[in-house]
This record gives C-alpha cells, structure tokens and sequence, in this order.
C-alpha cells in the first residue's frame, strides 16, 4: 500500500502541475481552446476534492486506529 504521505505528495504535485498549466496557457499568445482550459479547471477541483476527501479518510483511520490501541 502507498503511504499516504506519497499520496498526498503526489496529489499536491499533479494539482500544482495542472495549475502551472493553467497559468501558463488560459491567456496570452500561448492561449489554448476554452475547451482545454476547462477540462484543466476541472482537473484541478477534482484533484482538491479527492486530497480533501483523502485526507480525511486517513485522519479517520488513525483515530480509529488510536481508539483500538
């Protein structure tokens, strides 16, 4: 099983990269399709929700493994 410290890392860096993505190419000349900014703005919410959602799984886990100790 992943650590979820590997996890968490992963997911902060895949949010990081998509918003660097974001910042890079949703204006100027290098402005990609509304459509890809978008997919990307939703990439970057899904991420959020799923390191959130993680998170709190993992607090859960340990306070009920604190509970069985």
């Amino acid at each position: 099983m992943i650590e979820p410290e590997a996890m968490v890392a992963w997911l902060q860096r895949r949010i990081h990269s998509s918003e660097t993505w974001l910042n890079d190419f949703s204006t100027g000349k290098r402005k990609r399709p509304d459509t890809e900014i978008e997919s990307k703005r939703f990439d970057v919410q899904a991420l959020q929700e799923i390191l959130g959602a993680y998170l709190k799984a993992v607090k859960r886990k340990n306070e009920m493994e604190n509970r069985n100790d």
